[in-house]
């Protein structure tokens, strides 16, 4: 099955909206075995969409749309799909009385304009949207299907789990495709390349390698009749990958991220944590917070972003003199430091630079390079830290350096 996806909107052309909708679509259209061949940016202009939609629609089995549902005047993608199947839109009762009502439970009357959201052509079926006003369409003519989803990525998300992957699954039966992603931090990309070369040879299961913000995944892809057969054909490729990188270099595995491990490692411990940190300006605090269940760990973060005030939070001012602001020691002390600020079981401490050094920084003074990073742990047992360096830009020093605060952490709980 080919399929192409549109992603419609001028602010996607003027790059005001990243187009993160067509990389869900990708992604997800993979997990169905289905072959994506196209994706397409077009404007919100009715002859250029027509022209688009009209490909896509010869060219391809299915395609999918997003965006240009809305009620405004430049929401096209009704109209345009209707001009392809040359068939005249009307206005479905049943809808219209739907939408006014979601209106009325707004406390607010319905614009004339959104009327345009209750319409159909004949060839088409309205696909629920509980969590938004646009539904979708599902449009089927010739052996062609055209699948028009709203732009909001959590509207979209929400109406290909629940109404469209079920149905595109169910045209697509005899298909399995299974992903196995493997997350690895602290070998580059080119070195991983070269300890799997033979693997990336393979043609079923497929070997992919991403780098991500929190490190280089390793993606295994297999298709096969079945689920189960997809997955004793990654069984092989999977014990080989952990053979040549070592366990200690693969962090996690599919949908893990470094937050949820770091919360799950002190939830299962029933240990709170407090976290001091410099140069990452409280992103390690931030991150964590988006975990859900974070209250039940997280105690507090101190930002002590001038290195002045360090001592004012508990962190022995001789070591920041006789080392300066990035060094192990002061990394330690300043978890031993955030511990008892914040009565933790467990302290974190961040310290670094990410930023060029002026004249009087204290970088240049000490003589680190920009993107030195030193993380510091403390418990009731003991202190340790682990270095880092990072060349890249500001924000990517920042972000790597909290991955590496948490991997390190899970880590030295561990140990």
């Amino acid at each position: 099955m080919r399929a192409e996806i549109v992603s419609i909107g001028t602010e996607l052309l003027m790059g005001e909206t990243v187009d993160t909708n067509s990389t869900y679509l990708a992604t997800e259209l993979a997990k169905l075995g289905v072959d994506l061949r196209w994706v397409t940016k077009v404007g919100d202009d009715p002859g250029r969409l027509f022209e688009a939609l009209e490909r896509a629609w010869t060219r391809s089995d299915v395609t999918l749309t997003s965006g240009g549902l809305g009620p405004t005047s430049d929401d096209l993608t009704r109209e345009s799909i209707a001009q392809v199947f040359g068939e005249e839109m009307t206005v479905q009762d049943e809808m219209l009385k739907h939408l006014r009502g979601l209106f009325a439970g707004r406390g607010t009357p319905m614009p004339e304009t959104n009327v345009k959201q209750a319409t159909l052509i004949p060839s088409a079926e309205a696909i629920p949207n509980p969590i938004g006003t646009a539904p979708g369409w599902w449009a089927e003519k010739n052996g062609h299907v055209i699948v028009a989803m709203p732009g909001p990525p959590r509207e979209i998300q929400r109406m290909w789990s629940y109404e469209v992957a079920p149905r595109l699954k169910a045209m697509n039966p005899d298909v399995a495709i299974v992903t196995r992603t493997l997350k690895t931090f602290g070998i580059s990309e080119g070195g991983l390349d070269e300890m799997l070369t033979p693997l990336f040879k393979s043609e079923n299961p497929l070997l992919g390698i991403y780098s991500k913000q929190d490190g280089i995944h390793l993606r295994a892809i297999a298709t096969a009749p079945t689920e189960d057969e997809a997955r004793r054909l990654i069984v092989p490729m999977e014990r080989e990958i952990r053979r040549a990188v070592g366990d200690d270099a693969i962090w996690g595995e599919d949908d893990d991220t470094p937050e949820s491990m770091t919360a799950a490692v002190l939830g299962q411990r029933g240990l709170t944590l407090g976290i001091m940190e410099s140069f990452t300006g409280g992103l390690l605090a931030s991150n964590l917070a988006e975990v859900e269940g974070s209250r039940g760990f997280l105690l507090g973060s101190a930002v002590v972003y001038r290195d002045e005030l360090l001592e004012g939070h508990g962190v022995d001012a001789g070591l920041i003199e006789e080392f300066g602001p990035v060094h192990e020691r002061v990394a330690e002390d300043m978890a031993r430091a955030a511990r008892k600020l914040f009565d933790a079981d467990v302290g974190l401490a961040v310290t670094g630079i990410a930023n060029s050094p002026g004249p009087d920084s204290q970088g240049q003074r000490a003589g680190v390079a920009i993107g030195t990073t030193w993380v510091g742990f403390a418990t009731k047992d003991g202190v340790g830290s682990i270095p880092g360096s990072y060349p890249s830009s500001r924000l990517r020093i920042r972000s790597r350096a909290v991955t590496h605060a948490l991997l390190g952490l899970i880590r030295f709980l561990s140990d």
